[in-house]
């Protein structure tokens, strides 16, 4: 799980059906970047709005299109346990390499330390590929201890965990080093994979590189070599992300530096809507401020 993930986007067309055909022209220009591969049906790919056939339909289709190398890793998350292990069968059924998966939360009063690690160890058990968990705090409202996940991380189908806390991430790295145990940890978010990679990190999966790809790219491989460079980078990645997330554009911001960067953004599925047309020109212009985009 070395190196840099991008969490696709969904594209879909007017009447909110998958565009395929746009997601194999995004993945044309994709395969022309040094990604380690990508996550499907994600929080970017507006995984909440997929239905179960969708989700695995997609890996399938990212597998047909992409070379034969990359990572593919299906998000899987379902509230229950059972529908969890059959989306884990489904997805490697066609194609997926591992799965990413939140902890349940719709119950999340329940979800106690031995609720958690008995939902990944039945899946981890039932899955044919490799599990990777999302440590996903803003959305599950939970979050999995190190102790947990060192627990966890003991499972021989457990690969690694995507976490977006870098105490947490440096934590985890200790303690599963402590038992002897190779266990990967990813970042989350572009504007912590300088940190998290000082933490070591061994990559990140991210929804950023969506849209700047090359770019966060670059500042995986700098992270290995030069130092002063990384930091300059890392800056400016940081400002488009947390613009994203400040002004809560969220995906459909996402989507819209994906068009306005040449790839196939679209709409999203409601109950997302469109960002305003301000909105959107501000982040463009923060885009060419900080070197991204040339109007």
């Amino acid at each position: 799980l070395k190196g840099i993930f991008v969490a696709l986007a969904t594209p879909f067309a007017a009447q909110e059906n998958i565009a395929y055909d746009k997601l194999r022209k995004n993945l044309i220009a994709y395969e022309e970047i040094p990604f380690a591969g990508y996550l499907v049906s994600g929080s970017n790919g507006e995984a909440p709005a997929l239905s179960p056939a969708e989700r695995v339909e997609l890996v399938k289709q990212v597998r047909k299109n992409v070379d034969k190398n990359k990572i593919i890793i299906g998000g899987a998350t379902n509230e229950s346990t059972k529908t969890t292990c059959e989306t884990c069968e489904a997805m490697g059924n066609v194609g997926t390499d591992a799965v990413l998966l939140m902890c349940p939360f719709y119950f999340k009063k329940h979800m106690t330390e031995e609720a958690i690690i008995q939902h990944f160890t039945v899946v981890a058990d039932r899955s044919p590929v490799p599990v990777v968990i999302y440590n996903n705090v803003g959305v599950t409202g939970i979050d999995i201890g190190i102790r947990v996940l060192s627990k966890l991380a003991l499972h021989p189908n457990i690969a690694g965990v995507k976490d977006g806390d870098v105490r947490k991430i440096a934590g985890t790295i200790l303690e599963t080093k402590k038992k002897g145990v190779e266990f990967e940890v990813l970042a989350s978010t572009a504007s912590m994979l300088l940190p998290s990679m000082q933490s070591g990190s061994c990559g990140g999966i991210v929804g950023l590189a969506g849209a700047l790809g090359p770019q966060v790219c670059e500042l995986y491989q700098l992270t290995e070599q030069k130092y002063k460079e990384a930091i300059n980078l890392q800056l400016r990645i940081t400002k488009v992300d947390t613009l994203l997330l400040l002004a809560g554009l969220g995906v459909p911001g996402l989507k819209a530096a994906m068009a306005m960067l040449g790839l196939y953004g679209g709409p999203c599925r409601k109950p997302l809507i469109e960002p305003s047309a301000a909105d959107i020109e501000n982040f463009k212009l923060v885009l060419v401020e900080d070197g991204f985009l040339r109007l």
